[in-house]
């Protein structure tokens, strides 16, 4: 996450949790332990805080739920597709007529 994302996020907390006093000295500091997870993660934090009541804003709270909010987003992404030769070594021994993978790690090291 950027800084103009933290700042922008923290801009909408501060709207509505106005006992926050966010000096640039203390969004800074902020930052330095919220700019490893995203953006979107921190707004899914602070909404869910404020969407549940909290009147204050509990900074270790916070910390822990973005990144249980992150690990969500992380574990959400598409996995990788399947590898389109499943069988590439099988392959590779049959075109260069080898019997088995000891036979091919045999021929490889007498001719390297």
């Amino acid at each position: 996450m950027t800084k103009n994302e933290f700042a922008s996020n923290l801009n909408w907390a501060n709207i509505r949790w106005p006992n926050l006093n966010l000096t640039n000295d203390s969004l800074n500091s902020l930052y330095e332990d919220f700019k490893g997870f995203s953006s979107t993660s921190l707004s899914k934090a602070l909404k869910l805080l404020f969407n549940n009541g909290n009147t204050f804003l509990e900074w270790p709270k916070l910390l822990q739920l973005t990144k249980d909010m992150y690990s969500d987003e992380l574990l959400d992404r598409p996995r990788l597709d399947q590898p389109k030769y499943e069988n590439g070594l099988k392959d590779y021994l049959k075109e260069n007529n080898y019997k088995n993978i000891k036979d091919a790690i045999k021929h490889r090291s007498i001719n390297d």
